[in-house]
């Protein structure tokens, strides 16, 4: 019983370890160990995979990035920025460079910026897999653990039926009260904080529409559009 009430006790500690921190994307789902992006072009704006971290501890954590493997490429024209931009990595590289570190205050989310980003086409028939450790530090650099790993994967091949992008637009990205928008299909929109919340989910109509966004704080906000079908299409907003 005691072997079992440690076991369950360690596991317990594992687990509040690895909650420190939580990951979003720029649409706001969660980026979680193990999670594969995929993506089949080398344009940034399609190509480009942001990623948010937020400090659910009650004290300042140190994070780091490392650049793990690669198959089928090498790092060479693979950009990786957090808190500052790097390009043509080397694997076994850290970003920020080892015993550097980004420091996140308690309740606090790192800003606009952060990213992966692949502009190497390769042969142009083979996927690329990155592989990338998120993981803390102490004070001094040193690795403390709770890792969560991610793959970044180029495949030119992938369908292009995955990256439909739906017909639909913003009048502006720049909202004061109201936020107009266009769309030919029924949609369900979300509207996401820079820290994964929900904030507004609605059932959109065909045609235009203004959606009343006085509510919202001044900020930028994540708003994803889905049909029934699966398509999908992202894009930010600042309210005033």
């Amino acid at each position: 019983m005691k072997k079992n009430l440690l076991l369950l006790t360690l596991l317990l500690v594992a687990f509040i370890a690895k909650a420190q921190y939580a990951i979003v994307d720029q649409n706001g789902d969660a980026i979680t160990d193990g999670t594969v992006f995929e993506t089949n072009s080398l344009e940034y704006d399609l190509a480009e995979w942001q990623f948010f971290i937020t400090n659910n501890g009650s004290e300042a954590i140190n994070m780091r990035i490392e650049f793990v493997s690669a198959v089928n490429g090498n790092g060479n024209g693979f950009q990786l920025c957090f808190g500052q931009c790097y390009i043509d990595l080397v694997i076994g590289q850290t970003v920020p460079p080892t015993p550097g570190f980004i420091a996140i205050a308690s309740g606090e989310t790192t800003g606009e910026g952060n990213h992966f980003y692949n502009s190497n086409a390769g042969d142009g028939t083979s996927a690329q897999d990155y592989v990338f450790r998120f993981y803390e530090t102490d004070v001094n650099g040193v690795d403390i653990g709770n890792p969560l790993s991610v793959t970044y994967r180029y495949d030119p091949l992938l369908g292009t039926e995955d990256f439909n992008a739906l017909d639909v637009n913003i009048s502006s990205t720049i909202i004061e009260t109201e936020m107009t928008v266009n769309t030919v299909e029924e949609l369900d929109m979300v509207v996401y904080d820079l820290q994964g919340r929900l904030v507004r989910n609605q059932k959109l109509n065909i045609g235009q529409q203004n959606i009343d966004m006085s509510n919202l704080s001044a900020q930028l906000y994540i708003v994803k559009f889905n049909n029934v079908e699966g398509a999908s299409k992202t894009m930010k907003i600042l309210v005033k």
